[in-house]
């Protein structure tokens, strides 16, 4: 068993505790870990710029070297009926490539044709975006947790998830001392949202009982 996957009882213990305090520090050494485990054709460096990340790297595209970087900043969660969105800001993007990288990215790249000013526009534009990116314009990139897929695939998931995030959830993203530090905050859709979304975990057992054949459609 790969031990990288396995919680470590101190940090969960930890976590835990930060949590009855208000907030939850992530360190910065543990998205990198990650980061090296899920990157084997991309190097990524990821360092912190107060209060956000500046994310480097290197991958061959279209048959060019390709060295990017950018800077990442990020709201808290926002809470709208189901949705539970995050958007992250991305600012101060560089691209560039060797002088003799072949392939048409490389002499865009090259030539400035690039509109780095607006790279959510320009991923939209360039790629396949997946369900839980909502958004992707100008320089803001906006995620809904409630469509990823292991959440959205999952009703009862869901709906504990939309439950649970009613009455505590993330209200701001920083990073501080080589961390991520997140702060929590209590019912950050009001008493209404928390009571709806606490009423449809309570129904959605029942329904899913009396009503098989719908969770289909």
């Amino acid at each position: 068993m790969n031990d990288t996957k396995r919680v470590d009882p101190s940090q969960a213990l930890r976590l835990a505790m930060q949590a009855l305090g208000g907030r939850i520090s992530i360190p910065l050494s543990l998205i990198r870990a990650r980061l090296a485990e899920m990157s084997e054709k991309v190097s990524l460096r990821v360092e912190p710029v107060s209060p956000g990340l500046r994310i480097q790297g290197e991958a061959h595209a279209l048959g060019a070297p390709i060295r990017f970087a950018a800077r990442l900043d990020a709201d808290g969660v926002h809470i709208e009926g189901e949705q539970r969105t995050i958007r992250i800001r991305l600012s101060e993007v560089e691209l560039s490539t060797s002088e003799d990288a072949p392939g048409p990215l490389a002499d865009a790249i090259r030539n400035g044709m690039i509109d780095t000013d607006n790279p959510a526009t320009l991923i939209g534009n360039m790629i396949s975006l997946p369900d839980m990116i909502v958004e992707a314009q100008g320089r803001d990139v906006v995620i809904d947790l409630m469509r990823v897929p292991a959440i959205q695939r999952d009703e009862m998931l869901r709906t504990a998830v939309a439950a649970a995030t009613s009455y505590v959830c993330v209200k701001g993203i920083r990073v501080s001392d080589d961390a991520i530090e997140l702060q929590l905050g209590l019912l950050p859709g009001g008493p209404k949202e928390a009571a709806l979304s606490t009423a449809r975990a309570i129904l959605t057992p029942a329904v899913r009982f009396l009503w098989p054949e719908g969770r289909g459609r």
